[in-house]
């Protein structure tokens, strides 16, 4: 799983259940500052299922708040097989960032690191996965990240590694 934008890590929480990934899912929250490239890009390959948008505040977005309160588009995108993880990622404005352009549809195929929108000025990029046996949790807090290429987290299977959360798994590797 690469990061969907540039900027820094800022927020990881898991919740315990979320309605889209079925279950236990992990959340990553990232900033983009003004100064960092506003396009996101797919952080795996994977079929979109659909996009909604969430009209909201356009609170500062390095206010923790900001991601459930500003306004948002949610893309819902799906793994291929034979996983076929669910995945979400929201494109969240910010105080400065007042527009989100998303140039994909549902039913669209798009590979890992292809570019399908933008974030006007400063924002947020979530991206919510599958906590499952067998994730890896490769970046932190504090992180600076490049959309595309830098690895967020992988699943593996158990005959190589245990979980942070010390689960292990017999998924194939993904990332």
């Amino acid at each position: 799983i690469v990061s969907p934008a540039d900027g820094t890590f800022d927020t990881i929480e898991e919740i315990e259940h979320h309605e889209y990934i079925g279950g236990p899912a992990i959340e990553i929250g990232i900033f983009l500052s003004i100064f960092n490239v506003h396009i996101n890009r797919m952080p795996v390959a994977g079929k979109i299922i659909k996009l909604a948008y969430k009209p909201g505040k356009c609170l500062n977005a390095l206010r923790p708040e900001s991601t459930r309160e500003n306004e948002r588009l949610e893309v819902y995108l799906q793994m291929p097989a034979p996983t076929n993880r669910p995945m979400l990622v929201q494109q969240i404005t910010g105080a400065i960032a007042r527009r989100i352009v998303c140039r994909i549809k549902p039913g669209d195929e798009l590979e890992k690191g292809q570019q399908f929108g933008m974030i006007k000025l400063g924002s947020r990029t979530v991206i919510v996965f599958p906590r499952e046996p067998g994730l890896e949790i490769l970046t932190k807090p504090g992180d600076k990240l490049l959309a595309g290429s830098t690895i967020l987290a992988k699943y593996t299977d158990a005959a190589e590694s245990v979980t942070p959360m010390g689960k292990a798994s017999n998924d194939d590797k993904e990332a």
